[in-house]
């Protein structure tokens, strides 16, 4: 699957209310990314614009879909996500085994 490369305004407030959900701390989203502190919190409180990957650890480490924080739009999210779970059904009906960040 093909990475947009676009950068993202996410929900800052949903980001935060999921790491605080999961008891984690700004240093430790931080350290799993390999960035500091400050620099997480410019991303959470809205400072920083979001590059798709760095969205896209976010989630993992949040246990979150991307699409969650940052939908690129109704219609092109709706469109996206229809797109993948067809992929997605393919594949299996294929028998093709799908790593799990894909999912």
């Amino acid at each position: 699957m093909s990475k947009l490369s676009m950068n993202c305004n996410p929900d800052t407030k949903k980001l935060k209310y999921n790491r605080k959900q999961l008891g984690l701390s700004q240093e430790f989203v931080a350290m799993k990314l390999g960035i500091t502190q400050k620099a997480y919190s410019d991303i959470e409180s809205g400072k920083t614009k979001l590059k798709n990957e760095v969205l896209n650890d976010i989630a993992k480490i949040l246990g979150i879909s991307p699409f969650e924080v940052c939908p690129i739009s109704c219609d092109c999210s709706s469109e996206l996500r229809k797109r993948h779970n067809e992929l997605i059904e393919y594949l299996n009906n294929k028998g093709i085994n799908i790593p799990e960040e894909f999912i």
